[in-house]
This record gives C-alpha cells, sequence and structure tokens, in this order.
C-alpha cells in the first residue's frame, strides 16, 4: 500500500505562510478526518499535498519519492482529489463524469479499454449511482452528484484519495450516507482516504484517525477518542462564549444556569428534555428540581411538581413562570 508521508512540510500562497513545520504520515487502509475552523488551511494542505499548488518549504513523498519528480499522468494514478470547485459541463451525463477517472490511462482522447469499462462499471455499482448513470449532471442532485464525484475518483483508481468538504451543501441523510460510503471504500477496497471537514459528529463516529489543524500550531493526530479524552478537540474549537462538546458535536453556551433541575426517567425521554432545558439556558444537578418523564404509547409524558403535560413546548412553559 502506498504511503504519504509529509515532511518539514509549509503552506500558504506567495509570500503568505498559513501553516508550517508539518510532518505526517497518511497510512494505508485509513479513513483520516481533518478539522479545523474557517480560514485554518485545511484546503490548501490539500491542495498542495495533490500537487496543485507549490509547497512553501517541506517534501511531500508518496513512499520514498518526492510528488514533484512524479509527471502529472503518473500521479495521477496513485492519488486522487476531489475539490470544491464545481464540474461546469451541465451537459455531460453521470457515466461521462465518471469516465474522466479513467484519464490518466487514456490521456482524455484515447479509446475506452475493457479495463476502463470495468473500473467504470464498478464505480459506479460501489456508489450505487446505476438508475442515474445516464442523467444529466444539471438534472441530479447534490448528493447524487457528490457520489458521482467519488465514483469518477475510485475509477481513477488511485491508492490515495483526498476530498475537500465532501457533504458541503449536503442534508443530513446524505450526509451520513457520504461517510457510510467511504467507510465502506475503505473497508473493500484498502485504499487511504483524507477528507477535510466539518462534520465533528460523523468524524468522530466513523473516522480511523483524526488530524487537528489549529491556528500557529503543529497538527495534532490520533483516534478521536484519543483526542477526545484529552481535551484537543475542544482547544481547536475553542470560543470564549460557547464550548464544543467532542462526544455529540453539539455547541453548549458558555454561563451560569437560572435554574437546575434533576431529570429522572427513560433515557430517550431524559437525552430529548434535556436537550431542551439546557437550549433555554437551565442546568441539570442531583439537588435541582426533579421532572420525572416517560414514554406511554409512544406519547411523552412529564411530571413537575403538581403540574404534568405531553409536549417539552408546554413544559418550558411552566418553568418560565414558575
Amino acid at each position: 500500500m502506498t504511503t504519504l508521508k509529509i515532511i518539514g512540510l509549509n503552506i500558504g500562497y506567495g509570500t503568505k505562510e498559513i501553516a508550517r513545520e508539518i510532518d505526517l504520515t497518511l497510512a494505508g487502509g485509513q479513513l483520516v478526518c481533518l478539522l479545523g475552523q474557517n480560514g485554518v488551511g485545511k484546503s490548501t494542505l490539500l491542495r498542495t499535498l495533490s500537487n496543485l499548488q507549490e509547497p512553501l518549504a517541506g517534501e511531500i513523498k508518496l513512499d520514498d519519492k518526492d510528488i514533484k519528480r512524479l509527471d502529472r499522468r503518473e500521479l495521477a494514478t496513485r492519488l486522487g482529489i476531489i475539490t470544491t470547485e464545481k464540474i461546469g459541463m451541465s451537459n455531460m451525463t453521470v457515466r461521462e463524469l465518471v469516465a474522466l477517472g479513467r484519464y490518466p490511462y487514456t490521456n482524455w482522447i484515447g479509446k475506452e479499454s475493457v479495463e476502463d469499462t470495468e473500473k467504470i462499471e464498478e464505480a459506479i455499482s460501489r456508489c450505487k449511482i446505476n438508475y442515474i448513470e445516464n442523467a444529466r449532471l444539471s438534472a441530479i442532485s447534490d448528493g447524487q452528484f457528490q457520489k458521482a464525484m467519488v465514483a469518477r475518483v475510485l475509477a481513477q483508481d488511485t491508492e490515495i484519495i483526498l476530498m475537500d468538504e465532501p457533504t458541503a451543501h449536503l442534508d443530513v441523510v446524505n450526509r451520513v450516507e457520504m461517510f457510510q460510503l467511504l467507510e465502506t471504500i475503505k473497508e473493500e477496497t484498502g485504499k487511504s482516504i483524507l477528507i477535510s471537514t466539518h462534520e465533528l459528529d460523523l468524524s468522530m463516529q466513523f473516522a480511523d484517525e483524526l488530524w487537528l489543524m489549529n491556528f500557529n500550531q503543529p497538527i495534532i493526530t490520533g483516534t478521536p477518542e484519543d483526542l477526545g479524552l484529552k481535551g484537543e478537540i475542544e482547544k481547536v474549537f475553542f470560543h470564549e462564549e460557547f464550548v464544543l462538546d467532542s462526544r455529540t458535536g453539539q455547541v453548549r453556551m458558555k454561563h451560569t444556569p437560572s435554574r437546575y433541575f434533576h431529570l429522572t426517567g427513560e433515557d430517550k425521554c431524559v437525552s430529548w428534555v434535556q436537550k431542551a432545558l439546557e437550549r433555554k439556558g437551565y442546568g441539570l444537578r442531583s439537588d435541582g428540581m426533579t421532572i420525572e418523564v416517560e414514554l406511554k404509547e409512544n406519547v411523552l409524558v412529564w411530571k413537575l411538581q403538581s403540574k404534568e403535560g405531553t409536549s417539552i413546548h408546554r413544559l418550558l412553559e411552566i418553568i418560565r413562570d414558575l
């Protein structure tokens, strides 16, 4: 398996340096998520790793060979990238887009070989987009288009895949499906996949390793669980007014709760009522006013002192008027 090695890398544009002295290794068969705030340099790093822009200093090696010594076609057979740039050929069909992945082997104008056809069809099937392969790009959804882009880079048949914000503009269902697809590709093909993303919760669930990129700091790497336990994720997304919960990927405001409650009951009910209470600035602790919650015939029932009801909306109204 091909290994991508990053040695003493400085990245940026012209004389503007964004990040420096980056030392990282992307080993075979891993799904790695690159996380960090906007402007920290995630896209710049991916573009530099794929040789789309020059590094300011340092080396990038595929195994032991510097990528600068690889011609464009050889590099394209070993490393593929999906950027956030939109393809302007809206009249192209999905299959024609996927077939572009074979350009390192056909040189764009070469005739499609039997192997090319097999790779294209395999990529389309793996991404489960057979039903739209003859559709025009202008007629498909953002989620379908992103899957087609993944199929294109699969047809390219590289051992390393880089992706910049693959879930941008996708709804929650398509975001989860994209991460599931990438995990399946990794498991079934052994390819290494590096994606930059803002999806902390999905990264925590699917990634083998996280690369945490912070301003003027070395990139921190490790399993999601190790980095969560060490508090490294909170450091990357630090803000004076809120804290990012690394367990859930959700934001909690930094303030002193105006009132405390103690929740008892079924876990599912407790979880949703807790979210509502915290959203309204209330806290939880054992000596707080007790709220009992349960599900009866799939309907929430709550009890607070002498009052009870069947909606969280009504519970919040009662609390407000206490």
